[in-house]
């Protein structure tokens, strides 16, 4: 017992001092908490902007301890574009960064070693990555752009001129690297000729209005590509267009009308002086430049005496003019053809009257004139010449009446000429009186002119750049995202609005934004809006949109519509409350089967296998000559044997007993005393191997309780013991049961039971 508690209070000493231990490692490591990172992680990450200057201070270590007396901090790497300020933990630059990898690293990856002043431990290890954030800094190049196409005056509006034109962006794939071409004039905004097709998405340039090569042989553009970063980069070149002339012009005479005055005596072989100048006809296909012959209408009474030279135009009188004449003025038609196409020709007139004739009647050719002008002609161009009946007479005076802006002006010989330019957008048509007078007579003629209006001006947008930022609060059934401002300068032009780059977003021809589907939607969108007038031809403009949800929730709000998150929310709580009831259905019926399945197989049990379910415990030995006593008891001592009935033949207990073996129980001794008198004492055995049933001499019952008792002579003592009976307990002896088995060719009936009697007990 001593050497027993010796050893017990030697192991309590030595756990005590193994907890000590411990303990004192363990406060001893957390309070020396140098070169630990401060938020508990094992790693820093900085962000640095790729434009970021050498000498930028990156960041600070949050390592715990103090550097000029705790810890001590140094690079591993001696490569990394960074350095440690001395006695701080600030993290400076020391070589330029660079997204792309090009002027400087696009991530720097180093190892902070941190040692403990004073202390013998190795360096902890902290590992540091520094990542690039990208910034607009490159600017978009052209991929081999050419300088100078060669275009015909006969292609239509629409038709790609150029195709292939490419550019990059180093800037990293975004906003900063997203390329849009664009053409300009010499003034720097959109071209009116050419422009790049897909609203500058394409690298194809198109045709935007007809060309001429007698007004405009050639013309310089300026090719512009640009990205989409803030702000935006871009980058230029210049592109020549050569016009390349086609024969689709008619030949053109020098004036549209022309005089000729006859001396008083006109001879034969003469030359007519032909005013304002000699007749001159010329191609307007000025790269063509097909030759003219000249004629006059056959036919005429005036042929026999003129003539006209087929290749200059001179007019030669053949004989003489006789006195009676040309008395009258005679007006002939002329017309320039040209020789390789008979079908392009030009018509002009020739008066031709007597010298001195001036009391001629005075007037207009026609009482009114109507011209169509288009608003883009140059100031100087001849809009039409208005003809008196003296074509000749050089004394004629022309003046304007009605014109109060100054915009026309009348020439010597009724040409009405363009003064300044018009414009369809402020007066679609002017009307203005000619007068003429030789100061003896007065004539005037009406001039009405219809300006035609010319697609001069491409649609604008309020703004270069659009952005929306939009909050899940706003997003209500049929509310706009926002609203483009657009207008075209020219009268009378409507505007198509059309997304592109996205099929997510509507907009309506007032610039109102609609989502299609706002479950789609993303938290930021970018895409661009196209604007085309209905002109001739029609011009187009575009213009960035980027559309933003600035709250955290908007995610959660446009994961689906508020009325699908009710109906799914419903639904899934139906199916949920539907399991749970199901689930409740059937553990309920399982434990309803469960507990019939235990009643049943208990009264199975009780009723087959079972031959008496009293056990009884033997008593201790009362007096000599006094009777003991029987106790009910509930337990069963073995529920899985299978117990022989006396109520089964003797074949069935047989093949029961066979399969099933039982160790007797020990022998008790029983005396039964009851109301009417007091039984002989017999021994009680309680034995499953019981097979052969023997009547007793009486019976005893009372109530529904049976009480079967068997005694065996054999193990009998001398000693008489009994039982008492309960009162409420009925006994009544039963048939008597003897065994003959043979067991190994031995009879054992009786080595096992000379005389049995039974009793049952019922309850």
């Amino acid at each position: 017992m001593i050497q027993h508690n010796f050893f017990g209070v030697s192991f309590c000493i030595w756990s005590s001092f193994r907890f000590a231990v411990v303990f004192a490692i363990i406060v001893h490591s957390k309070s020396d908490s140098r070169c630990f990172l401060q938020n508990g992680g094992s790693s820093l990450s900085f962000f640095v902007s790729e434009d970021a200057p050498i000498g930028y201070n990156i960041g600070s270590l949050e390592i715990q301890g103090d550097v000029t007396r705790d810890i001590i901090l140094s690079l591993r790497e001696s490569t990394a574009p960074v350095r440690i300020e001395s006695g701080t933990k600030n993290l400076t630059l020391t070589r330029k960064l660079d997204k792309e990898g090009v002027e400087g690293p696009s991530t720097v990856t180093f190892t902070i070693l941190c040692d403990k002043r004073h202390h013998n431990e190795p360096s902890i290890q902290i590992p540091i990555t520094v990542r690039v954030i990208d910034v607009n800094d490159n600017v978009p190049k052209w991929i081999n752009p050419p300088s100078i196409v060669n275009v015909s005056e006969q292609t239509l509006p629409g038709t790609s001129i150029l195709t292939g034109f490419k550019a990059i962006d180093m800037d990293q794939p975004g906003p900063h690297s997203t390329l849009t071409f664009s053409a300009l004039d010499l003034h720097g905004k959109p071209s009116n000729l050419v422009a790049f097709a897909g609203g500058g998405l394409e690298g194809r340039l198109i045709l935007s209005r007809p060309l001429d090569y007698e007004s405009m042989p050639t013309f310089n553009v300026t090719l512009r590509v640009k990205d989409q970063g803030t702000p935006p980069l871009y980058s230029d070149t210049n592109l020549r267009v050569q016009v390349i002339d086609s024969d689709n012009l008619n030949p053109k005479f020098e004036f549209l009308a022309y005089s000729a005055i006859l001396p008083a005596f006109a001879k034969a072989g003469m030359t007519l002086d032909i005013e304002p100048s000699a007749i001159s006809a010329f191609d307007q296909d000025t790269g063509i430049n097909a030759q003219i012959q000249y004629s006059m209408p056959e036919k005429r009474p005036e042929n026999q005496f003129l003539q006209m030279d087929p290749s200059s135009g001179r007019i030669t009188l053949l004989r003489d003019i006789p006195e009676d004449q040309f008395n009258q003025h005679v007006t002939l038609v002329l017309k320039a053809e040209q020789v390789d196409n008979p079908d392009r020709y030009a018509l002009s007139t020739l008066n031709i009257g007597k010298k001195g004739n001036h009391n001629a009647p005075l007037h207009f050719v026609q009482p009114e004139f109507q011209v169509n002008v288009p608003e883009n002609s140059p100031p100087g161009t001849i809009l039409l010449t208005v003809l008196t009946s003296r074509p000749a007479d050089k004394n004629l005076k022309f003046a304007i009446d009605g014109d109060t802006q100054g915009i026309f002006k009348v020439g010597p010989m009724g040409q009405l000429l363009l003064r300044k330019s018009l414009d369809y957008e402020l007066t679609t048509s002017h009307t203005i009186a000619i007068w003429v007078t030789d100061g003896y007579q007065n004539a005037s003629t009406v001039v009405k002119l219809n300006v035609i209006n010319i697609n001069d001006w491409s649609p604008r947008f309020h703004q270069s750049l659009y952005e929306f930022n939009i909050s899940s609060d706003t997003m209500t059934k049929g509310m706009p995202l926002g609203q483009i401002a657009v207008a075209d300068g020219d009268v009378g032009d409507k505007i198509n609005l059309e997304i592109q780059n996205t099929d997510l977003i509507h907009v309506d021809n007032h610039g109102r934004l609609f989502a299609k589907n706002r479950t789609l939607l993303k938290r930021e969108m970018m895409f661009l809006v196209v604007a085309k007038d209905s002109g001739d031809p029609p011009r187009e403009a575009f213009v960035p949109v980027i559309v933003r949800l600035t709250d955290s929730s908007a995610g959660d709000f446009l994961a689906g519509d508020i009325d699908m998150k009710v109906v799914l929310i419903a639904a899934l709580g139906l199916v949920a409350f539907s399991l749970i009831v199901g689930i409740a259905l059937y553990f309920g019926y399982c434990r309803k089967r469960r507990k019939i399945q235990s009643e049943n197989f208990q009264k199975r049990v009780l009723e087959r296998n079972m031959s008496n379910p009293l056990a009884i415990h033997k008593l201790g030995g009362p007096p000599q000559g006094q009777p003991s006593t029987l106790r009910r008891s509930n337990k069963i001592r073995n529920m899985s044997m299978n117990i022989t009935s006396p109520i089964l033949s003797t074949a069935t207990n047989n093949h029961i007993l066979q399969r099933n073996s039982l160790t007797p129980v020990d022998p008790v001794n029983l005396s039964l005393s009851v109301a009417n008198g007091t039984m002989r004492a017999k021994n009680v055995t309680w034995s499953p191997k019981l097979l052969q049933k023997i009547t007793p001499d009486g019976t005893i019952r009372n109530g529904n309780v049976r009480v079967t008792a068997t005694a065996s002579q054999g193990y009998v003592s001398t000693n008489t013991n009994g039982f008492e009976v309960d009162p409420e307990t009925s006994v009544t002896p039963v048939e008597t049961y003897r065994s003959s088995n043979l067991q190994n060719g031995r009879n054992h009936s009786t080595d096992t039971l000379q005389s049995n009697s039974s009793l049952t007990l019922y309850f």
